[in-house]
């Protein structure tokens, strides 16, 4: 239903754009903003905000570019696949990226553009679990708090928080339906450089840190997601 409601509305702005005065293009000192989000999901991710980018335009064919990148997950479990009572988990991304554009007018209403960017990246993780011990002639219940990292199901240490630097290359359209409104999409590759924080285990008086942190080179492609933006 929620994928039927997103086509009728871009549906909706296609034909207000069509039926419109002339849109208005990039100029030299135009600034832009917009948000990127991701309509149909990806891995279970429905209708999720990924992003804000800022544009300004050097040229008519020229633009740097901000990117503030985000995203939160809650941990969930099944009852018969984890040990403990898990009272909090939680996922977090951060990242920053600079860049820069070049853009191609295709039509009156559409432009190709390509670029390349360098940024900055932070992977979040912890939680707090409490674990009921049987003793046979009694139990003992005790908290675990996990920073940097989140409990498997067994209760080791799972996930873990990283901090990287990453660059990439795009491609991507815009196509403006309303003066300074568009719509958009992007595509691109990206490499990613990581290091493993220090992971830390805390319960009763004890604290037990982690001595393992590894480091790990990514090479992947960027899914795309919809851009829907203004320029002013």
């Amino acid at each position: 239903m929620k994928n039927v409601k997103c086509l009728l509305v871009a549906g909706l702005i296609l034909f207000v754009g069509n039926t419109s005065a002339e849109s208005r293009r990039q100029k030299v000192g135009i600034f832009g903003t917009e948000v990127q989000f991701t309509p149909f999901g990806h891995d279970d991710d429905d209708y999720s905000l990924n992003s804000l980018k800022f544009r300004y335009f050097m040229t008519d064919k020229d633009a740097l570019r901000l990117k503030i990148g985000f995203g939160v997950e809650s941990l969930k479990y099944e009852d018969d696949e984890f040990g403990g009572n898990l009272e909090k988990g939680r996922l977090g991304d951060l990242s920053v990226d600079l860049g820069y554009e070049r853009h191609f007018k295709v039509a009156k209403r559409l432009s190709l553009y390509a670029g390349v960017q360098v940024g900055v990246y932070k992977h979040f993780a912890s939680a707090k679990v409490e674990y009921t011990e049987d003793l046979g002639n009694g139990s003992h219940t005790y908290q675990v708090v996990y920073k940097n990292c989140v409990p498997t199901s067994e209760g080791n240490v799972g996930e873990r928080a990283h901090v990287g630097v990453a660059a990439s290359v795009f491609t991507g359209l815009d196509f403006y339906v309303y003066k300074g409104l568009y719509l958009g999409t992007e595509v691109g590759i990206y490499v990613m450089s990581t290091k493993t924080n220090q992971t830390e285990l805390k319960y009763s008086d004890k604290v037990i840190k982690g001595t393992d942190t590894y480091r790990a080179v990514i090479c992947n492609a960027i899914k795309p997601k919809v851009r829907l933006g203004w320029t002013f």
